[in-house]
């Protein structure tokens, strides 16, 4: 019955709970069949029976016998058979497992104080030790569950549960992480290559890290990691992807300290430690600092997550230094300790703009600190560690998270400060410093050399937590740094470094030194920059048409563009320029906004043109900066060549294929030292990126920023858009680029509530907005770009990382410079603060009635078909609405009517502004709201109003439109019908209801040659040209890190579409006039561009619709006549029929729509066979008061009022 079981629990790795249950249910069958006699009348006391195994290597057991004895470590030992303690004789084996080797059944006290058994397994008539040197014990709390340890041949180690020895493929090393009661959903294991750390083979995760290898019943999950050597470690951080509720601090695998159960490492949830030997269990009775897990709530309440504490001991040290030992359970070196038995009363920090994430397994103490030789404010200035305790001693000993203790000693009163350089009207400058953490502060000014000059101390303003150097001799121009003192837990040292202004308004090269700035100086102000006014009013957002675009992308390899302009701020001045022309063309046609990507300081481009190597730069430049391609042989041979960088990609590109992918090897090398990235690295949040600019060395920036923004606005005719990122900073902790977290660590960065980490989900190193003062410094930075930049609208990168009442306080506060500004962004709902775990967040659903934009993912997927996360084979299958869904399969065939019909639901949705209560007759025929639309197991319609949704079918993130539908199209469909294909996609979004926002280049079939995330990708994947004359389709394999996996997939794109997804210029000139098209249509009437929710509830209507409807056929109405009549909306229609004809098939006498009265919109008519109405003969129109559409096309029918 025993060796059954365990046969059965290894066989279907049985839950903890099921193997429990087996557990009781054996005892219960063992007792049940005993025999009646009087000897067995009693059954055995369950738990004290354990197994000991030990399997041969050759399978040879002759004369195996298991010394067993107790002594002064170990005596728990309870057998009764003499000849366990005989070392000529032994125990006998019991029985053999075919899997596990030969067993032994010992009895053993539980209650015993040692809790282990000594025991040695032997073989043959020496009793050699087939363990070798090694003297096991048998840990009676490290076993598994059914009491059961493991032993092999050769490997001096005991197992809870057996890990053969040849189970961890060669360089690899393994890494469990044991969640204690079973769980192991969504847990991911960052790993990467970082200072001593060296040792992982290839790639550094993206966070949240890599999926599991597979998972044990007894350690939990694992993860099977490539290793390039065991000389040095490992960096990883096991967290879970989703529900943000765990993520161990930075952790080093440490080969030095593996045993000999291999390269293997067993962590536990909720410590920050590897063990290397294997444990089922923590450690018993050890306990150790460990992460952060001590938080206060407000000044004198303190959180912890040990709900069975009883007491709180709260210890100080001003130079830092403290440690706790464990041995002892004493902290060493403390300057003083603040003890709480007082558990809270209040529970006003579980509400749902706190802390409510902590409501669950946290509680709350009362800190009074009247009493103290300190203050709460001199404690924040040193090294804090909390220790827990209860009835039977130490339970936590953990560091402290200040933020909200600063928040409610400072805020009230800080927050209506000026920070940085202010400029006096005496030609003084006045310098204050947010940082009531430093013990000192001080100012040190630069000459224009770059010397440092005679440091400045600063005072300490105690009731604002600020530090001020008042009316010093700075001056506009001058350079500047602060230097602070300050404890860093991140290093647990008092630091003293150096650090720029987070509240900088202009830099030095590379972001070296803050700089002095009067933003009202003549020499930074262009001629007409007072008067310069937006020219489109923005009281209805709805009527905008946002274009995506990148400074390099828009003009860095434009051989138009004047050499010293490429790639720079000036390139929007260039009016003769290809770029420029083309944006006039589509302004003039009815595109609203340029949305500029990332324009503030940026991190990760290099501003010192000598250590930056462009594609259109020497390749010998390239090999000076990167001289280990000098031992490439790829690559060698061009090094010492008169070549380009842009010339080498050309010539290497025809030997590229997923065997030998040269191009993005090439690259690799490349986006190292070029000058592109797209921005999404903050730096400093209110500066203009230097690197953009003729000079990055201070004010240069600032002026040819301004020109910029002149000449989109009064020489182009667009309104500008600024991406912004404050969800995250580059760098934190005392690294060279953190900024905030040196200044005041620990308080704008939002934390792990356990390990204490600065939580990564963003990308980077997420900020926290829901903090006071780091609220207030994007406010302040915003009205700076409002004011002084006079930008119109902000995109908000990861909006629902922030809190949804900060968003709306930095909106009234811009509001208050520009009544007419408009925020939109990104409401992704994730990470550690997703569904409203920590706040209410800025997310989708959550904005209804705000005003505020967001991306919708709904209509985008619909019409693109599949998801952004999809790889491999599954980008083929997911064709969508705009490639042909079931109307014009690939060879996969995947996507079934009802799917299809589906996706026609999502898409129409979006059209009408996807409101959450929208009603329109689903595919089923039931009607419905919005928000009952089925959307990956959530309500699709969200927004109250058209213009809190941004609709897009392709942005600067995922695959671009032509890239995407090149995955989905069937390989034989020709050129023309692919243009088309783009074409009646990008109709979804710019002749619906929402605010079209439109990727730059997807009006000319811009590719990046399938490259999924071209971030830091460089010029040649990024490049748009504006001529027309190529797309830059298939320039190489997309690079291995991002798009390896897709690689065969895109090859056999390549291959077998052929010149297929080839566009001529014919075809980009085509796509061209067909967008310029919809932006036509789409300002000609009030109709199109709603906004109101309830306008459009009552004005628009589906046709062709429910379970019989024509598949891939959008009919959208939009009434004016009668009582719905508004000359404000459009005198001049009563009314417009959009018909977008996604399918092959033309559509002749369309039945479920009465077109009398209706014609043509006359801007298809007047543009004749050259319109998107029209397809070689087919032409659309109106018979029998019916419409006819040709195969992929899109016609609006307008009906004119009288």
């Amino acid at each position: 019955m025993d060796v059954t079981m365990t046969n059965i629990n290894n066989r279907f790795k049985c839950s903890y709970l099921t193997k429990s249950i087996i557990a009781i249910m054996a005892s219960s069958l063992l007792f049940g069949c005993n025999s009646s006699s009087d000897d067995n009348d009693t059954p055995p006391v369950q738990g004290t029976n354990y197994k000991v195994y030990f399997k041969s290597l050759t399978d040879h057991y002759a004369n195996a016998s298991l010394y067993v004895w107790n002594d002064g470590t170990c005596g728990a030992y309870t057998g009764i058979n003499p000849d366990a303690g005989d070392w000529n004789k032994g125990l006998k084996p019991d029985g053999k497992d075919p899997e596990f080797g030969i067993y032994w059944s010992l009895d053993a006290d539980q209650k015993e104080a040692s809790q282990c058994v000594n025991f040695i397994p032997r073989i043959g008539d020496d009793n050699s030790k087939p363990l070798g040197d090694f003297n096991p014990k048998l840990q009676l709390t490290q076993t598994n569950n059914e009491n059961e340890v493991f032993t092999q041949e050769g490997i001096g180690a005991v197992y809870p549960e057996l890990i053969p020895s040849d189970d961890v493929p060669a360089n690899y090393a393994r890494v469990y992480m044991n969640t204690l009661d079973g769980d192991s959903n969504d847990f991911r294991l960052h790993v990467w290559n970082e200072g001593e750390c060296s040792n992982l083979d290839g790639n550094d995760s993206a966070w949240p890290g890599i999926e599991s290898t597979g998972l044990s019943d007894t350690y939990g999950v694992y993860w099977d990691i490539p290793v390039n050597g065991t000389d040095n470690c490992l960096n990883i951080i096991p967290n879970t992807k989703s529900n943000g509720d765990f993520q161990s601090a930075n952790l080093k695998f440490e080969f030095d300290s593996t045993t000999a159960v291999g390269n293997i490492g067993f962590i536990f949830k909720g410590t920050d430690k590897i063990y290397y030997d294997a444990l089922a269990n923590k450690p018993a009775n050890i306990i150790e600092l460990s992460g952060a897990s001590a938080i206060f709530a407000s000044d004198n309440v303190l959180l912890i997550n040990s709900k069975e504490a009883t007491k709180v001991e709260l210890y100080f040290a001003k130079n830092a230094g403290m440690t706790f030992d464990s041995e002892t359970k004493k902290i060493i070196a403390a300057d003083d300790v603040i003890s709480s038995e007082t558990k809270s009363g209040s529970e006003e920090w579980k509400g749902s703009e706190n802390k409510p994430h902590l409501a669950q397994d946290f509680i709350a103490f009362e800190l009074d600190f009247s009493t103290a030789s300190i203050t709460l404010k001199e404690a924040l200035k040193g090294q804090l560690i909390l220790v827990a305790s209860d009835a039977s001693g130490v339970i936590k000993v953990t560091e402290v998270q200040t933020a909200s203790a600063l928040d409610s000693l400072y805020a009230a009163n800080a927050i209506t400060q000026k920070f940085g350089a202010i400029l006096n009207s005496n030609g003084s400058t006045t310098f204050r410093l947010w940082a009531p953490t430093s013990q000192s502060v001080a100012l040190i000014p630069y000459d224009s050399n770059k010397d440092a000059g005679t440091k400045i101390p600063m005072i300490f303003d105690q009731s604002t937590g600020s530090w001020v150097a008042e009316n010093t001799i700075l001056k506009h121009g001058d350079f500047y740094k602060y230097e602070v003192t300050v404890y860093h837990p991140a290093t647990d040292k008092i630091e003293t470094y150096q650090v720029t202004d987070p509240y900088s308004l202009s830099l030095s090269t590379n972001s070296e030194l803050s700089q002095v700035v009067d933003l009202k100086d003549a020499a930074v102000t262009p001629a007409g920059w007072d008067e310069l006014k937006a020219p489109h009013a923005q009281n209805n957002p709805a009527e905008f048409v946002l274009y995506e675009a990148h400074i390099r992308d828009f003009s860095a390899l434009d051989q138009s563009m004047p050499v010293s302009s490429r790639g720079k701020y000036s390139a929007f001045s260039q009016s003769d320029s290809a770029p420029v022309k083309h944006l006039k063309s589509l302004a003039d046609s009815g595109v609203s906004h340029l949305h500029l990507l990332p324009t503030f300081d940026i991190a990760t481009i290099n501003e010192d043109t000598t250590q930056v190597a462009n594609i259109d730069e020497s390749f010998s430049k390239l090999c000076n900066l990167k001289p280990e391609i000098k031992n490439d042989a790829d690559f060698a041979s061009f090094c010492d060549s008169s070549d380009s960088i842009s010339s080498v990609f050309d010539e290497i590109l025809k030997n590229d294929s997923p065997s030998n992918a040269v191009v993005q090897s090439l690259n690799a090398y490349v986006r190292d030292v070029d000058g592109f990235n797209w921005g999404y690295d903050p730096f400093h949040y209110t500066v203009p990126e230097g690197s953009y600019s003729s000079n990055p060395d201070g004010m240069t920036r600032i002026k040819e920023f301004r020109d910029m923004v002149m000449a989109i606005k009064n020489d182009i005719g667009m309104n500008v858009v600024m991406d912004i990122v404050y969800n995250h900073t580059n760098e934190s902790g005392v690294s060279s680029k953190s900024v905030l977290d040196r200044i005041v660590p620990w308080y704008y960065q939002r934390l792990n509530e356990i390990s204490g980490n600065v939580e990564n989900s963003t990308c980077c190193s997420n900020t926290a907005p829901e903090n006071a003062m780091m609220g207030k410094l994007i406010s302040d930075s915003l009205v700076v770009w409002a004011d002084d930049y006079k930008i119109d609208a902000f995109r908000w990168d990861l909006m629902g990382h922030h809190p949804k009442a900060q968003i709306l306080d930095a909106l009234a506060a811009v509001k208050a410079v520009d009544s007419e500004t408009y925020f939109y962004g990104e409401g992704w709902n994730f990470g550690e603060v997703g569904n409203n775990r920590q706040f209410t967040q800025a997310t989708q659903a959550n904005m209804y009635g705000t005003g505020v934009g967001t991306f919708s993912d709904r209509l985008r997927d619909a019409v693109r078909g599949g998801g952004p996360f999809d790889s491999k084979m599954g980008l083929r299958e997911g064709q969508g609405l705009g490639n042909g869904a079931f109307v014009l399969p690939n060879e996969q065939n995947k996507v079934t009517k009802e799917t299809a019909l589906h996706l026609a639901d999502l898409t129409r949705l979006g059209m009408a502004g996807n409101l959450a209560d929208y009603v329109f007759v689903d595919s089923k025929g039931d009607t419905i709201e919005g928000s009952k639309l089925d959307y990956n197991g959530q309500g699709a319609g969200y927004a109250k109003d058209a213009w809190e949704v941004q609709n897009y079918v392709s942005k600067h993130d995922n695959q671009t439109l032509w890239d995407n539908n090149q995955y989905k199209i069937g390989y034989s469909v020709i050129a023309e019908t692919r243009v088309r294909m783009q074409a009646v996609s990008l109709a979804t979004a710019m002749l619906g209801q929402g605010v079209p926002f439109i990727h730059m280049g997807s009006e000319l079939l811009r590719s990046k040659s399938m490259q999924r995330d071209s971030y830091d990708s460089g010029d040649l994947y990024n490049r748009v040209d504006f001529t027309g004359q190529g797309n830059n389709w298939n320039v190489g394999l997309p690079r291995k890190d991002k798009d390896g996996d897709n690689w065969e997939v895109i090859q056999g794109v390549i291959d077998n579409s052929a010149v297929n997804a080839m566009p001529t210029p014919e075809n980009i000139k085509n796509m061209k006039s067909f967008y310029e098209e919809f932006a036509l249509l789409r300002a000609s009437s009030g109709l199109l561009t709603l906004g109101v929710g309830a306008e459009i509830n009552q004005r628009v209507q589906f046709h062709n619709t429910g379970s019989s409807q024509t598949v891939g056929v959008i009919v959208m109405s939009i009434d004016n006549s009668g009582d719905n009549y508004s000359a404000n909306i459009d005198k001049d229609r009563d009314g417009l029929v959009v018909v977008i004809n996604a399918t092959p098939t033309p559509i002749e006498e369309f039945q479920s729509f009465d077109a009398a009265g209706y014609r043509l919109h006359s801007i298809q008519t007047t543009k004749g066979n050259q319109s998107i109405a029209q397809h070689g003969v087919d032409v659309s129109s109106i018979t029998n008061n019916r419409i006819n559409t040709p195969a992929w096309s899109v016609a609006v029918f307008e009906k004119i009022h009288e």
